[in-house]
């Protein structure tokens, strides 16, 4: 359960990857934003959340991030 968004579901161990990922990528980028690095870390996350749309448990991840 994400404490944020009150989000609580059980989903694969490639789903929670993905999830655990953009989580991580969000925040390093709010963390760099001022950084050169921001905008790429940024880059992924957007890259990362595009490719997770076409995952099965796309509504899930979603739903986690949000």
């Amino acid at each position: 359960m994400h404490d944020g968004n009150f989000f609580e579901a059980t989903v694969s161990g490639d789903a929670a990857g993905i999830i655990v990922s953009l989580f991580t990528f969000s925040h390093v980028s709010f963390l760099l934003e001022d950084d050169l690095l921001g905008p790429r870390v940024a880059q992924y996350f957007h890259l990362l959340r595009d490719f997770a749309g076409d995952h099965p448990e796309a509504g899930l991840i979603v739903r986690a991030i949000d």
